[in-house]
């Protein structure tokens, strides 16, 4: 049975996890960056490319926010906005500065996927609503029709 993770390695891996939730959610951007920009384009092959990129990562950011919640706990701290600030103020100066800001960054980069993330859905929306609207006035006669459906968005 491995032993319970002191108090220091807690933190240790929750300042590793926040740095590497950094570079994800940089590279998460990027990639909502392209997929908004495919919206506009209607390049629904490269929509599904972003999409399948970005899950391995949505999936990674949601894994480690969930142990960082499990390692708060497990440091005594309440699950709460605050509690990350109580811990950085409780560390020698000399890592808290680092943490601050890294924290502080990670924070902003979060915001501005959730930003993205909302115009985009606004987007989609749109771009679902104009292809329904194509659907609608194609004749739907023969099912070998190049712009049926299921082959819109191939060209």
């Amino acid at each position: 049975m491995p032993n319970k993770p002191n108090k220091q390695q807690i933190i240790t891996v929750l300042i590793k996890d926040i740095q590497c939730d950094i570079v994800d959610y940089r590279q998460l951007y990027k990639l909502m960056l392209k997929q908004h920009q495919c919206y506009l384009k209607f390049d629904g092959v490269l929509l599904s490319q972003l999409t399948a990129q970005q899950r391995p990562l949505i999936s990674q950011l949601t894994q480690r926010s969930q142990q960082r919640t499990q390692q708060l706990h497990n440091l005594g701290l309440p699950i709460n906005n605050q509690s990350m600030n109580k811990l950085i103020h409780a560390l020698p100066n000399a890592i808290q500065s680092k943490l601050q800001q890294q924290w502080q960054t990670l924070e902003t980069l979060v915001k501005q996927c959730h930003d993205l993330n909302q115009r985009n859905g606004i987007l989609s929306a749109n771009f679902s609503e104009l292809l329904n609207q194509v659907y609608a006035q194609i004749p739907q006669q023969n099912d070998n029709n190049a712009y049926s459906t299921p082959h819109l968005m191939q060209y």
